[in-house]
């Protein structure tokens, strides 16, 4: 992630002056997250604010009267910065993710809107805890030092000097992101909702969760009534000068209407196609001809093949809003995984958030799933997190024979003999292609940090991998012959899959110069 700068702040350029103001953000200087107060601007007050719009004194209030009192701080008596106002009608930062990420796949429409906002989110909340983890950073430094002067008593004891090492991670509480998390409002499903709103699809449980932020937000705007006005005023009528606007062609259509009607309603002409308004009665199941195309689907649905009809609608990453809706899903994510590793302590453990990622990822879609885990296809993932997510899918996914490592991070050596030889734990085809697409990401992540040469031992355990999925998945379709048309997209991902592999092989890593043997064929 890049560092703050000018150009991180530009979504707000459109909004009156006195709203950029309030939020502390001038663009003749520059200024970070921090020293513009976002955290005060970008609080969310929904259970702090009465009916009438007034501002209710909360007694966990994180802002000191000194601050609310500045200038700079203080709200604006208006219905637009106060009861009106997107950080008033949420509930918390998570129910507006939520129903942005619904919006993406349900009203784009109003994903155009929610896109820009969410873009800027997670430009602030990201710059917001770089800034933080720099300071905290320095102040570790500072501290390494300083030890040299205190003596082992002290760093340990309930002195002035213990205690503020113990808070040296104040500063990451404070930022925005930790305060979204602390005060979201599902109490001890807290974690689990925020990977809701983060994975929200538009389905009918989460529409229901994450409904709409603004009352009747999706009404239909109505017509501009000064174009219709504008248009009155055009047409002039002066009878003096022999002007008489559109009166004229008024009557001339209306006369063409009646002579349509006319004509259709006498028996010896045909009548126009447009006069048959009546929707014709479905035909019964059983009774089209072969020439009807819908007839095939009344067969699937009589014989109660759901799911073949579902594989055969097309599925893409549309189904959870396009790219960009899987890139900021991905940065979300990404920054959680930060707040975990730098405070697991008060929110929660990084084996465990990654827990909840595999929870939610590992039964998506397979256009979805490589979009979210490939690091060719979206960067919203730093490699770290990349690599670890990865992992751990395939930990859950691998068959029982896939031997364990206690190694901690991905190596050549650990891919060999732990992942890639291996198929998935179940016969189905999606499930192996999904192991096959994590092997890609494994492999380009190694290379991409030099820590991946062709040797033979890779080629071996490349190739043995590639024939024990491909086996895997024809032993089901030998139990289940009817799985040999259900399966015809996830077949086509798996055996595609394998030749990217082999093309990374030959093609992109480099040689093992180490390696005494040079026959790769």
């Amino acid at each position: 992630m890049g560092t703050a700068d000018e150009s991180s702040y530009r979504a707000l350029e459109p909004l009156p002056f006195e709203l950029v103001q309030h939020t502390g953000i001038f663009f003749e200087e520059k200024l970070w997250p921090r020293e513009a107060k976002l955290g005060i601007a970008f609080s969310f007050t929904h259970f702090e604010t009465s009916r009438h719009g007034g501002r209710r004194r909360a007694a966990d209030d994180t802002h000191t009267s000194s601050e609310l009192a500045s200038d700079d701080t203080k709200p604006l008596n208006l219905d637009l910065s106060q009861s009106a106002s997107l950080w008033s009608r949420a509930t918390d930062f998570w129910h507006a993710v939520g129903w942005a990420f619904n919006c993406s796949v349900l009203h784009p429409e109003r994903w155009e809107r929610w896109q820009v906002w969410l873009q800027y989110m997670c430009e602030v909340i990201n710059d917001d805890w770089d800034e933080r983890m720099k300071i905290f950073t320095e102040q570790q430094i500072e501290k390494e030092k300083s030890q040299h002067d205190v003596t082992p008593g002290q760093i340990g004891g309930k002195g002035k000097r213990g205690a503020k090492m113990e808070d040296g991670r104040a500063v990451l509480r404070e930022s925005l992101i930790f305060q979204y998390i602390v005060t979201s409002t599902a109490g001890f499903g807290r974690n689990r909702r925020i990977l809701r709103s983060i994975f929200a699809d538009g389905g009918p449980t989460s529409a229901s969760e994450f409904r709409e932020v603004f009352s009747k937000e999706l009404k239909p705007l109505k017509r501009d009534k000064a174009a219709k006005n504008t248009k009155k005023r055009e047409v002039e009528v002066n009878i003096d000068k022999d002007e008489y606007g559109d009166y004229l062609s008024r009557g001339d259509a209306t006369d063409e209407e009646n002579t349509a009607t006319d004509t259709n309603k006498d028996p010896s002409r045909p009548a126009s196609p447009s006069s048959k308004t009546r929707r014709l009665k479905r035909t019964r199941r059983g009774t089209r001809n072969a020439a009807d195309p819908s007839g095939d689907l009344d067969a699937a649905e009589s014989t109660g093949d759901a799911q073949q009809i579902a594989l055969n609608q097309h599925v893409s990453v549309s189904n959870l809003g396009g790219h960009n809706s899987l890139a900021l899903r991905q940065r979300l994510l990404n920054i959680l995984s930060f707040v975990s590793d730098q405070l697991p302590n008060d929110f929660i453990s990084l084996n465990d958030l990654y827990h909840l990622f595999v929870e939610n990822i590992r039964p998506l879609p397979l256009p979805i799933f490589q979009a979210i885990v490939s690091p060719y296809v979206l960067p919203g993932f730093c490699p770290a997190t990349q690599s670890t997510l990865c992992e751990k899918l395939m930990w859950e996914m691998l068959e029982s024979a896939a031997p364990g490592s206690e190694e901690l991070y991905l190596t050549q050596a650990k891919l060999e003999q732990c992942f890639l030889p291996f198929g998935a734990a179940t016969a189905s085809a999606a499930d192996n292609a999904k192991i096959s697409i994590l092997l890609e990401s494994m492999i380009i992540l190694l290379a991409n940090d030099n820590s991946l040469s062709l040797s033979p031992s890779l080629r071996e355990a490349l190739m043995q991998g590639i024939q024990a999925r491909a086996d895997k998945a024809q032993e089901e379709i030998r139990r289940n012959q009817n799985s040999r048309s259900m399966e015809p997209l996830e077949w086509s991902w798996l055996l595609e899959s394998g030749e990217r592999l082999i093309l990374l092989l030959e093609e992109v890593l480099p040689l093992d110069r180490n390696s005494h043997d040079g026959d790769f064929s």
